[in-house]
């Protein structure tokens, strides 16, 4: 089955099949196609299987990633020796922000059949600065990274677990997608657990009453979404009074 295929990554605007990136970064179509086609030529697009890592903590930075399809889990490896996760990427999302000087500072693995396509930082800042409308797109696109970031961190710190959790699960549906789709739930119980700062038991516990809910449909290995609006509330984005579970 395939997850999470974003139309306009798939069909960017200059019509070219290597050119995904543009499709990414300016699928707002607010640009003109001599703008867009600039990118072509400099892109390198790459397949990785399942299981496999796509870059590994400390080895050097220099390309711009876009996550074209897929799932990729990011961890890094403490002095205790014990892999911890801080994230996991689905497709639209941007990998590379560090300097063309710096280092990874953590480790990327394929959890799904994973395609992306790159740029070096080189090329993609000589693009920057001949085109400003694509400067902006890709200014907009870090800071809604940046946001989704912020956000994570104040679940860790304030939110209850439902709320995590709901929000973990609105983190897997990647841009653009038809949300009638399943999306793969490829993280374990005791991942999720550690990635939201909870017991193994709770989450477990909230996915189950979520389920009776019918807010979500969960079968192995993949998650699907039966009620957005009501999901989002859970997560504390819109209106109205959140659920809650009891996970005492």
């Amino acid at each position: 089955m395939r997850y999470g295929a974003n139309k306009n990554m798939l069909n960017c605007h200059c019509q070219n099949d290597q050119c995904v990136l543009c499709g990414a970064l300016l699928s707002s179509g607010d640009h003109g196609q001599g703008q867009v086609c600039e990118i072509r030529g400099v892109l390198h697009r790459r397949r990785y299987a399942a299981g496999e890592v796509v870059f590994r903590e400390g080895t050097p930075c220099t390309e711009l990633m876009v996550l074209r399809t897929g799932q990729m889990k990011l961890t890094i490896m403490p002095l205790t020796g014990r892999e911890q996760i801080l994230g996991l990427l689905v497709a639209g999302h941007l990998v590379g922000f560090e300097t063309s000087e710096a280092l990874y500072p953590y480790t990327a693995t394929a959890m799904t059949p994973v395609e992306t396509c790159c740029i070096t930082h080189k090329e993609m800042l000589r693009v920057l600065e001949e085109n400003p409308a694509v400067a902006l797109s890709v200014i907009q696109r870090f800071r809604d990274e940046l946001m989704q970031a912020q956000i994570m961190i104040r679940n860790l710190g304030i939110k209850p677990a439902h709320a995590r959790v709901a929000s973990f699960i609105l983190s897997l549906v990647p841009t653009g997608s038809d949300l009638a789709e399943s999306f793969p739930l490829v993280l374990s119980r005791l991942e999720i657990a550690e990635l939201l700062g909870l017991s193994e038991e709770t989450v477990s516990r909230v996915f189950a009453e979520m389920r009776r809910n019918s807010l979500i449909d969960a079968p192995h290995g993949e998650i699907r979404l039966l009620d957005l609006a009501r999901i989002r509330r859970i997560a504390g984005i819109g209106n109205g009074e959140p659920w809650c579970v009891d996970v005492h």
